[in-house]
């Protein structure tokens, strides 16, 4: 025990003589006992003390020994302990385990200062790393920054990919490649055409997508902004190259902006559109291969009315019946004469009924013709029956045309004169080689005074506006009834043949805007797909045109058995895509005689029309026996019987020597 007690002392005084850095043992040993003497008397010594003090001073080797390892580990430990010659060793335990407890602090604090210049230097090597990815040389980056955004408008997400919002870029990314590889399944699976179609003419579908192009657009600008921000992090630009970024961001922001706004604003009126103009759906959308599969070719009846300021009720003005092959999109374009006399209905309707021997109000056929049918049956609502929903003076119209043609009218359309003129100008006009001079007013009013030639459309290769094309297809001052059917027919072929989608699509508002007020139909809405798909064949099929005139059977009296067989021939040959024959009638002399009559009583019922047909019909007597009335020549050109190119026109002023515009 004493032994371990020496040793203990031994080592205490050790660590006090290393402590005292080179402090001789005897000055050490007289400052400790003056420390202990400060109060005038010594310190009583324990027995511990003596023995250590002895063993200090009789063990000096040892003494060293134990400073130099003492100085080895404070130096391994990387602690240096502040040298004091006024401290004093230890003389309890209490007071060794105090300066073992001093020493470990000092020696923590000593590493807790290694560890932080450990940091600093680590965060250094850090910077100095980032800025070699990064120069911070002034704009040397502005090259990748430009690369960059402009590539996270083409693909949204992508420039997130290089900011610390890469997580937000993969999931912005991934939903983009999503939507793109589900749209395209759509297309592969349904047809460009079927897929198209059924979106456009879905009210609901086309609300959801506008509503979706708005957010969609929104959150494209927004991952495109802060992409471009988080780009510029860590990078120094020059002020030009600022006002650059910030142009760009603009640009890109219209860039993505605008087009989605468009779209929204297309869909929401085409949403209108379908739900206003067309009927409620019956049923699911299908295909035309699909609804029409029973049926070889469709009936679509086609009106122009007008419904002018001047008249009182509406009055047919174009009649017109298209009978479309649902399989190759060939079509048989028949125009019925508005001066077929006693017209007849489907067997057993009630218009049949309370007339079975034709439409004979008057007994006269001057009078009793297809195109005062609408207005007798607006009178007489009692007399039709279920009108089915329509208008009767339409309803009445229709079942005239039914059961005249004895054709069976699967869908109706009609459009008044004001609808034709926003067509035409939404196409841009209609690019036609008019074949003479086209007077614009003439005919007669109500009282039987000439009405005024105000204007001209000028012969010659041209584009029609609305207004020119309008008096195109309804003048008939100096002209005929088959001449102005003639030219109907020529300008739905040319326009149909030059319908340009980009041109519709950059108008359609309006377009649609003036469909909702001047056109009507019993298409249902669940069938426009199938329409569409039939209108393209349309394109590319062949367009018959077929005129019922007194080569057919006398309009005055018409033979309707003689009729019915003859358009079923035309009909069936149009859809095979084979040329009909000419038809014949003998008697035509008698019968132009007979219509000379009829068009001059009827030109005073037509006010601000060119109503004056008698120039026209008479004519026909003089001309060439092949000529056939309304038949296109070789050029598909429309004359008055009688009229040849080349010919001068009575009344007209020369080329712009009226008043009329042009296209």
């Amino acid at each position: 025990m004493l032994r371990a007690a020496a040793a203990s002392g031994a080592s205490a005084a050790g660590v006090a003589a290393a402590a005292g850095s080179n402090t001789p043992r005897d000055e050490h040993s007289e400052s400790s006992r003056a420390a202990a003497g400060q109060t005038g008397h010594e310190a009583p010594r324990t027995f511990t003390q003596q023995v250590s003090t002895t063993s200090a001073r009789d063990a000096g080797t040892v003494d060293d020994v134990a400073a130099t390892a003492l100085g080895s580990g404070a130096a391994a430990s990387g602690a240096r302990p502040e040298p004091n010659a006024d401290e004093a060793p230890p003389t309890t335990r209490r007071d060794a385990r105090e300066r073992r407890s001093a020493e470990e602090r000092a020696r923590g604090r000593s590493r807790d200062r290694g560890q932080k210049r450990t940091r600093d230097e680590n965060a250094a090597a850090h910077e100095t790393a980032r800025a070699r990815r990064h120069s911070s040389r002034l704009g040397e980056s502005f090259p990748s920054l430009v690369g960059w955004t402009s590539l996270s408008t083409l693909l949204p997400g992508v420039g997130l990919l290089r900011t610390r919002f890469r997580p937000v870029g993969l999931v912005v990314f991934g939903l983009f490649v999503l939507t793109l590889l589900t749209g395209l399944v759509y297309l592969l699976v349904k047809g460009p055409v079927r897929a198209v179609a059924t979106i456009v003419s879905s009210p609901s579908l086309l609300n959801f997508l506008a509503i979706g192009a708005v957010l969609v657009a929104v959150i494209w600008i927004l991952v495109m902004i802060v992409s471009h921000l988080g780009l510029r992090r860590g990078h120094r630009y020059r002020p030009w190259q600022n006002k650059m970024a910030g142009v760009l961001v603009v640009s890109l922001a219209l860039i993505i902006g605008i087009p989605l706004g468009v779209g929204s604003v297309f869909a929401r009126v085409q949403s209108s559109t379908v739900s206003s103009l067309f009927g409620a759906s019956t049923g699911k959308a299908q295909s035309a291969e699909d609804l029409w599969a029973d049926k070889p070719y469709i009936n679509v009846f086609l009106m122009g009315r007008d419904n002018g300021d001047d008249r009182e009720g509406t009055r047919p003005d174009t009649m017109l019946v298209a009978s479309i092959d649902t399989k190759t999109g060939n079509a048989a374009l028949i125009s019925v004469p508005r001066n077929l006399a006693f017209p007849i209905f489907p067997e057993g309707s009630e218009l049949d009924e309370a007339w079975p021997d034709g439409f004979r109000p008057s007994g006269d056929p001057s009078q009793d013709l297809i195109n005062a049918v609408w207005q007798w049956g607006e009178q007489n609502e009692d007399a039709i029956g279920n009108t089915h929903g329509l208008e009767p003076g339409m309803w009445a119209t229709m079942q005239a045309v039914q059961g005249s043609l004895g054709l069976n009218l699967d869908y109706w359309a009609s459009v008044d004169m004001a609808g034709f003129e926003d067509v035409v100008d939404a196409i841009g006009g209609v690019k036609i080689d008019v074949e003479r001079p086209i007077p614009m007013g003439g005919g007669k009013s109500m009282s039987g005074v000439k009405n005024e030639v105000y204007g001209w459309v000028d012969p010659g290769p041209q584009v029609l506006k609305g207004k020119d094309a309008l008096w195109y297809v309804r003048s008939r001052e100096g002209s005929d009834n088959y001449d102005r059917m003639c030219r109907q027919q020529r300008m739905l072929k040319t326009t149909l043949e030059q319908v340009d989608p980009q041109e519709i699509a950059s108008a359609y508002p309006k377009l649609a805007n003036s469909a909702t007020r001047n056109i009507a139909t019993s298409i249902p809405q669940n069938e426009i797909p199938a329409f569409i798909e039939l209108a393209l064949m349309m394109q590319k099929g062949d367009v018959t045109s077929v005129q019922i005139n007194n080569d057919v059977t006398p309009t005055y009296d018409p033979d309707f058995d003689v009729l019915h067989k003859w358009i079923l021939g035309e009909v069936k040959g149009a859809s095979n895509g084979e040329e009909t024959p000419k038809p014949t009638n003998d008697g035509s002399q008698s019968q132009d005689s007979e219509t000379d009559e009829e068009s001059s009583d009827t030109a005073s019922e037509e006010p601000t029309e060119s109503a004056d047909e008698s120039t026209g019909e008479q004519a026909e007597e003089g001309a060439s026996p092949s000529q056939t009335p309304g038949e296109p020549n070789a050029e598909g050109k429309c004359y008055p019987k009688g009229f040849e190119p080349g010919d001068e026109f009575p009344g007209y002023p020369g080329p712009n020597g009226g008043t009329g515009e042009q296209g």
